[in-house]
């Protein structure tokens, strides 16, 4: 990482809509994050929702709808977490509210391969 204090920190946010990783994304870029990465995945309700027929009934009791999912995946420098945090927030619309979203982050103690400019 580069001369700031504090060890980076894994960002992982999860997301429902496409619009909202696009619109993470340029604000990460706006805020000094230069490198992530997106999956698109599929949540538990999601899955036992549709793919499992006993489940189907209890649609409602999975928070977030049967739409996709979206993962962003970032090592972010300590002093721009606080930022990231609530860039993702606003463009979620509170990340408290259950379905929204989830974002945490994980300590990084050690980094191989990032590109120095990221670094």
């Amino acid at each position: 990482m580069s001369s700031h204090s504090g060890e980076p920190e894994l960002l992982i946010c999860i997301v429902k809509e496409h619009h909202q990783v696009e619109e993470i994304l340029t604000g990460f870029l706006e805020i000094g994050i230069r490198g992530a990465t997106t999956i698109d995945g599929r949540g538990m309700g999601q899955i036992l929702s549709s793919d499992v027929p006993i489940f189907a009934g209890f649609k409602a009791l999975f928070p977030g709808g049967s739409s996709g999912t979206y993962l962003i995946l970032s090592v972010v420098e300590q002093h721009l977490v606080e930022d990231a945090i609530r860039l993702a927030d606003e463009i979620c619309g509170n990340l408290s509210k259950a379905g929204t979203g989830i974002l945490f982050t994980i300590p990084v103690k050690r980094i191989k391969g990032l590109a120095e400019e990221i670094r």
